[in-house]
Protein backbone atom coordinates (compact mmCIF):
# COMPACT_ATOMS: atom_id res chain seq x y z
CA UNK A 1 0.00 0.00 0.00
CA UNK A 2 1.30 3.43 -0.92
CA UNK A 3 1.76 6.01 1.80
CA UNK A 4 0.38 9.52 1.19
CA UNK A 5 3.93 10.79 0.59
CA UNK A 6 4.63 8.07 -1.98
CA UNK A 7 1.30 8.78 -3.66
CA UNK A 8 2.23 12.47 -3.87
CA UNK A 9 5.68 11.62 -5.24
CA UNK A 10 4.18 9.27 -7.86
CA UNK A 11 1.45 11.76 -8.84
CA UNK A 12 3.97 14.57 -9.04
CA UNK A 13 6.44 12.49 -11.11
CA UNK A 14 3.73 11.61 -13.63
CA UNK A 15 2.41 15.17 -13.77
CA UNK A 16 5.85 16.74 -13.83
CA UNK A 17 7.03 14.69 -16.82
CA UNK A 18 4.00 15.81 -18.84
CA UNK A 19 4.41 19.42 -17.75
CA UNK A 20 8.06 19.25 -18.80
CA UNK A 21 7.07 17.99 -22.26
CA UNK A 22 4.67 20.91 -22.69
CA UNK A 23 7.30 23.33 -21.36
CA UNK A 24 9.65 21.97 -24.04
CA UNK A 25 6.94 22.62 -26.64
CA UNK A 26 6.47 26.15 -25.31
CA UNK A 27 10.21 26.89 -25.44
CA UNK A 28 10.40 25.53 -28.99
CA UNK A 29 7.49 27.69 -30.15
CA UNK A 30 8.40 30.85 -28.18
CA UNK A 31 5.55 30.54 -25.68
CA UNK A 32 6.46 31.85 -22.24
CA UNK A 33 6.58 29.42 -19.30
CA UNK A 34 5.37 31.38 -16.26
CA UNK A 35 6.82 30.46 -12.85
CA UNK A 36 4.53 32.45 -10.53
CA UNK A 37 0.71 32.29 -10.36
CA UNK A 38 -0.72 34.92 -12.65
CA UNK A 39 -3.61 35.79 -14.94
CA UNK A 40 -3.41 35.75 -18.72
CA UNK A 41 -3.96 38.75 -20.93
CA UNK A 42 -7.35 38.91 -22.62
CA UNK A 43 -5.76 37.86 -25.91
CA UNK A 44 -3.95 34.83 -24.43
CA UNK A 45 -7.03 33.81 -22.46
CA UNK A 46 -9.21 34.00 -25.58
CA UNK A 47 -6.69 31.96 -27.58
CA UNK A 48 -6.59 29.23 -24.92
CA UNK A 49 -10.37 29.23 -24.70
CA UNK A 50 -10.71 28.92 -28.49
CA UNK A 51 -8.17 26.10 -28.69
CA UNK A 52 -9.87 24.20 -25.87
CA UNK A 53 -13.27 24.66 -27.54
CA UNK A 54 -11.86 23.26 -30.80
CA UNK A 55 -10.58 20.19 -28.96
CA UNK A 56 -13.86 19.77 -27.09
CA UNK A 57 -15.75 19.97 -30.39
CA UNK A 58 -13.41 17.31 -31.84
CA UNK A 59 -14.12 15.09 -28.81
CA UNK A 60 -17.88 15.54 -29.29
CA UNK A 61 -17.65 14.69 -32.98
CA UNK A 62 -15.48 11.64 -32.31
CA UNK A 63 -17.95 10.37 -29.69
CA UNK A 64 -20.89 10.93 -32.02
CA UNK A 65 -19.01 9.06 -34.78
CA UNK A 66 -18.06 6.29 -32.33
CA UNK A 67 -14.42 6.68 -33.35
CA UNK A 68 -12.26 5.60 -30.43
CA UNK A 69 -8.99 6.66 -32.09
CA UNK A 70 -10.28 10.20 -32.55
CA UNK A 71 -11.76 10.17 -29.02
CA UNK A 72 -8.29 9.29 -27.66
CA UNK A 73 -6.66 11.96 -29.83
CA UNK A 74 -9.09 14.62 -28.63
CA UNK A 75 -8.63 13.64 -24.97
CA UNK A 76 -4.83 13.81 -25.22
CA UNK A 77 -5.04 17.11 -27.09
CA UNK A 78 -7.32 18.56 -24.38
CA UNK A 79 -4.88 17.44 -21.68
CA UNK A 80 -1.98 18.96 -23.63
CA UNK A 81 -3.84 22.27 -23.84
CA UNK A 82 -4.73 22.07 -20.12
CA UNK A 83 -1.09 21.44 -19.18
CA UNK A 84 -0.21 24.50 -21.25
CA UNK A 85 -2.83 26.54 -19.42
CA UNK A 86 -1.43 25.37 -16.06
CA UNK A 87 2.05 26.46 -17.15
CA UNK A 88 0.97 29.78 -18.64
CA UNK A 89 -0.86 30.65 -15.43
CA UNK A 90 2.32 29.80 -13.47
CA UNK A 91 0.54 27.06 -11.49
CA UNK A 92 2.95 24.17 -12.12
CA UNK A 93 4.49 24.25 -8.64
CA UNK A 94 1.16 24.31 -6.80
CA UNK A 95 -0.94 22.12 -9.06
CA UNK A 96 -0.59 18.96 -6.94
CA UNK A 97 -1.72 20.79 -3.80
CA UNK A 98 -4.63 22.41 -5.64
CA UNK A 99 -5.68 19.08 -7.17
CA UNK A 100 -5.57 17.41 -3.77
CA UNK A 101 -7.65 20.22 -2.24
CA UNK A 102 -10.27 19.99 -5.01
CA UNK A 103 -10.35 16.19 -4.59
CA UNK A 104 -11.08 16.56 -0.87
CA UNK A 105 -13.81 19.07 -1.68
CA UNK A 106 -15.32 16.75 -4.31
CA UNK A 107 -15.32 13.86 -1.85
CA UNK A 108 -17.16 16.06 0.66
CA UNK A 109 -20.14 16.00 -1.72
CA UNK A 110 -21.09 12.56 -0.36
CA UNK A 111 -24.19 12.51 1.83
CA UNK A 112 -23.66 9.97 4.63
CA UNK A 113 -21.26 8.10 2.36
CA UNK A 114 -23.62 8.07 -0.64
CA UNK A 115 -23.63 10.22 -3.78
CA UNK A 116 -26.54 12.52 -4.52
CA UNK A 117 -27.36 12.72 -8.21
CA UNK A 118 -29.49 14.91 -10.39
CA UNK A 119 -31.78 13.10 -12.86
CA UNK A 120 -29.14 13.43 -15.62
CA UNK A 121 -26.47 11.81 -13.41
CA UNK A 122 -24.60 14.97 -12.35
CA UNK A 123 -23.30 14.63 -8.80
CA UNK A 124 -24.76 17.18 -6.38
CA UNK A 125 -23.27 18.69 -3.23
CA UNK A 126 -24.26 16.98 0.03
CA UNK A 127 -24.73 18.69 3.37
CA UNK A 128 -21.05 18.15 4.31
CA UNK A 129 -19.71 19.81 1.16
CA UNK A 130 -16.98 22.38 1.57
CA UNK A 131 -15.52 24.64 -1.10
CA UNK A 132 -11.84 24.04 -1.89
CA UNK A 133 -9.52 26.60 -0.33
CA UNK A 134 -7.31 27.41 -3.31
CA UNK A 135 -6.68 30.97 -2.14
CA UNK A 136 -4.42 29.79 0.69
CA UNK A 137 -2.42 27.65 -1.72
CA UNK A 138 -2.06 30.49 -4.21
CA UNK A 139 -1.28 33.06 -1.52
CA UNK A 140 1.45 30.80 -0.13
CA UNK A 141 3.03 30.57 -3.58
CA UNK A 142 2.87 34.30 -4.32
CA UNK A 143 4.90 35.25 -1.26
Amino acid sequence: MLTPLLKKDLFWALLDSKLEMVKEFNRSFDIQNETKPSLLSKEKFQLKLNIMQEELDEYKEACENEDLVEVADAIVDMMYVLYGIIIQHGLSDVFYDMFQEVHKSNMSKLERGKPLRRSDGKILKGSEYFKPDLKNILDGERK
